[in-house]
């Protein structure tokens, strides 16, 4: 393989995207926290962002909880938050990694 064809391919590894991630936004069986938690499928930490909201009978409830997650890791918690009591049904939520 030539110089050239190596160090293309060399470039193309360093400049790929980090491999997809999974988050989870829930109520806790009690129902009194919200668990975050994520995987982290690459070798190296990275710092996850997760953004969860949830409708309750007084509006929309957003958690955001960012963490380091250590490599290779699956189910880590981001973080647990107290519902305050309030009756949470998760809507949507989104996860940013770097």
């Amino acid at each position: 393989m030539s110089r050239l064809a190596i160090s293309a391919c060399i470039a193309g590894f360093a400049a790929a995207p980090l491999p997809a991630f999974a988050y989870s936004c829930a109520v806790s069986p009690a129902k009194d926290a919200v668990i975050v938690k994520t995987d982290n499928a690459s070798d190296r930490e990275i710092t996850c962002t997760v953004d969860c909201q949830f409708s309750s009978p007084e509006g929309t409830v957003t958690v955001s909880c960012t963490q380091q997650i250590p490599a290779n890791r699956k189910g880590w918690y981001v973080c647990l938050r107290p519902t305050g009591g309030r009756a949470l049904e998760f809507v949507s939520g989104s996860e940013s990694c770097k």
